[in-house]
């Protein structure tokens, strides 16, 4: 009896297994030239060279959240945007570069993307002036590092953005900003300001592409 229980049940471990994967919600998708993401909440697209946090990742997909309060969208290669000025592959040949902000000509720099939803704005900030949630903001403006460089509103499929541009130090932020049945959604954009104009292609494609449910 044991000898045929044994095999049934590893069959059906198998078969489990197999299903739970299958069934699994697929976020990512090709669409052209772009890869699409779309969750519970919302939808949007980005570079093919781009990621989602770990919902590139087949094994980890099952165990993300359908509606995450966070997204973070990263450049698949680390060396994607750099300062140096030679060849960006030489900067891992070794393995050791590390995706830094500092300014040593041979550094990897941050360029990144994070989509957040929130419940509420913090007291006493109103989205018409919500870069100022930012710690950054906080940190800077006395030391005359935040500069506000732009404020604009306009309509993004049927949704008002609040749109700020500002830069602290060397590095420049897109901050947009939506209020959605009654939940406020944050896109901030950052890249170095020496790069900036190389990432704003992906940074314009999520955002123009972004529709929320």
């Amino acid at each position: 009896m044991k000898k045929i229980i044994l095999p049934v049940l590893l069959v059906l471990s198998v078969v489990l297994i197999a299903g739970f994967f299958v069934l699994t919600p697929s976020y990512i998708q090709d669409n052209g030239d772009v890869k699409h993401f779309e969750d519970s909440d919302m939808s949007f697209d980005l570079s093919k060279s781009w990621t989602v946090y770990e919902y590139d990742d087949p094994l980890k997909t099952p165990f993300l959240s359908s509606s995450p309060s966070s997204l973070l969208l990263n450049p698949g290669n680390s060396s994607q945007y750099s300062y140096y000025d030679g060849n960006v592959e030489d900067l891992t040949a070794n393995g050791t570069v590390l995706n830094t902000s500092a300014t040593n000509a041979t550094d990897v720099v941050i360029v990144k993307t994070e989509i957040t939803k929130m419940d509420s704005l913090p007291n006493g900030v109103t989205i018409d002036e919500a870069y100022k949630s930012d710690s950054l903001y906080a940190i800077m403006d006395g030391t005359g590092d935040f500069q506000l460089l732009n404020q604009s509103t306009f309509d993004l499929n049927g949704q008002t953005a609040h749109q700020f541009v500002y830069t602290v130090t060397y590095t420049k932020y897109q901050d947009t900003w939506f209020e959605v049945n009654g939940h406020y959604y944050r896109v901030l954009n950052q890249a170095p300001t020496s790069v900036y104009d190389n990432a704003e292609g992906q940074f314009n494609t999520t955002l123009s592409t972004l529709n929320f449910k």
